[in-house]
């Protein structure tokens, strides 16, 4: 007997539709790619033993099928993908599983390994939401406080819009991304963005809706939120960061490197397809390693490395960083998305036949990686591979890799 997913998996052509139509949506398209893995019902014991594996296969160090499926990410054009599977070991003490394949650099055809760092994109934005909320528990922050509150004249509507809107991309504020992220496509890498002038970038827009009363992601929406915690604290959002997340936990490998054009420590160089109107063109892959990040900041700044992302979110569902309060409303203030998926406060929330999975995509030139973990943090999936904007091939393999490690992943949870 062949088990059949409790929600089928989603074609390539219809996958495809989904992503493109997130992107004009300024949705991180990988977010269409990850609820589709996500929606499969990971297999069961029974399941594997039907497939021919036993559930003690399941977790052998080896995964020769996750193995294969990289493998053929790799193949259809991808430069290299690491993978991290956490299916419980990591509660008994033992380290995840973690393997890469491919090169980390094209020229030099250095390899891939699991411990390269890389450019973590919009994954920043559960920390950010991590440290808002930390404030929040100190009495120094309140999901009412409004933006004009605390950023006296930022936003002409800044008396509308509150911190809990900002987290849950439900402030109508538009999205600014867009345009400095062309410029680096253009060759303009190094320009030192303020976080103040990025936001003035749409401040003459009116409000895509009243807020609170609609969803749509934006990243103007974080970096208002970095800004209101460094005027709460008094100090930096990187020293926020690095003071009540980074050291605490011991992630060594993780940094947010403001106005610093290279990727600290041992690190895979970034690749993605050409741009034209904005939008990707088939072509030769684009060496996007080196550019200031300071344009995304407290939306997408972020350095870390497969393993400290995965610890960081283990941490956090775990009930470490947050108070039982705090960490409740982030993961149950969720707002409808697309198909299957919410966003909370600062986290994707997908319901899956194995129960909801939390954590976030991130995307930016050069990278795109998933990090998801079930509601108690023991059980995690993470990919990145070093290309955004990829060839449709290696989008398509990639999300077959997401398949895969999901059902490894939580195969337990079933």
């Amino acid at each position: 007997m062949n088990p059949q997913p409790a929600i089928p998996i989603r074609t390539q052509r219809a996958w495809r539709r989904t992503a493109a139509a997130s992107a004009r949506a300024c949705i991180p398209a990988s977010a269409a790619l990850v609820a589709a893995a996500l929606l499969v019902a990971p297999v069961t014991a029974s399941a594997a033993r039907d497939h021919g594996q036993s559930a003690a296969s399941a977790t052998h160090a080896s995964r020769p099928a996750l193995q294969r499926s990289m493998a053929k990410v790799v193949a259809a054009g991808a430069p290299g993908i690491v993978a991290l599977i956490d299916d419980g070991s990591a509660a008994t003490g033992a380290r995840p599983w973690t393997a890469a394949r491919g090169v980390a650099d094209l020229r030099t055809r250095r390899a891939m390994t699991s411990h390269q760092r890389f450019r973590v994109g919009s994954v920043t934005k559960s920390f950010v939401a991590t440290v808002a909320l930390q404030l929040v528990d100190e009495g120094r922050l309140s999901l009412s406080d409004t933006v004009a509150s605390r950023l006296p004249g930022i936003l002409p509507y800044g008396d509308r819009v509150t911190l809990r809107q900002l987290l849950n991309h439900t402030s109508g504020i538009p999205e600014y991304a867009i345009g400095p992220r062309e410029r680096v496509y253009r060759g303009e890498r190094f320009r030192s963005w303020k976080p103040r002038r990025l936001v003035a970038l749409i401040a003459d827009q009116p409000q895509q809706f009243p807020s609170g009363t609609a969803f749509s992601y934006s990243n103007t929406n974080y970096v208002l939120a970095g800004l209101m915690i460094e005027q709460a604290s008094g100090r930096s959002l990187a020293g926020e960061i690095r003071r009540r997340i980074l050291r605490p936990l011991h992630l060594r490998d993780t940094s947010f490197p403001v106005d610093v054009a290279s990727i600290p420590g041992p690190s895979a160089r970034g690749y993605s397809l050409d741009h034209r109107h904005g939008r990707p063109v088939a072509g030769r892959l684009r060496d996007l390693t080196v550019y200031n990040p300071s344009a995304v900041w407290a939306s997408g700044n972020m350095v870390s490395d497969i393993d400290d992302v995965a610890r960081f979110y283990r941490a956090l569902l775990g009930g470490r960083l947050l108070s039982p309060a705090r960490l409740a409303e982030m993961k149950a203030d969720g707002e409808p998305w697309m198909s299957g998926q919410r966003y909370g406060l600062g986290l994707h929330v997908i319901d899956t036949p194995c129960g909801p999975v939390f954590g976030h995509t991130g995307g930016v030139p050069g990278f795109a990686n998933s990090a998801f973990s079930s509601e108690d943090g023991t059980l995690q999936i993470g990919v990145m591979m070093n290309v955004e904007d990829a060839p449709a091939r290696v989008e398509s393999r990639f999300q077959r890799t997401l398949e895969q490690g999901v059902r490894e992943a939580f195969a337990g949870r079933c």
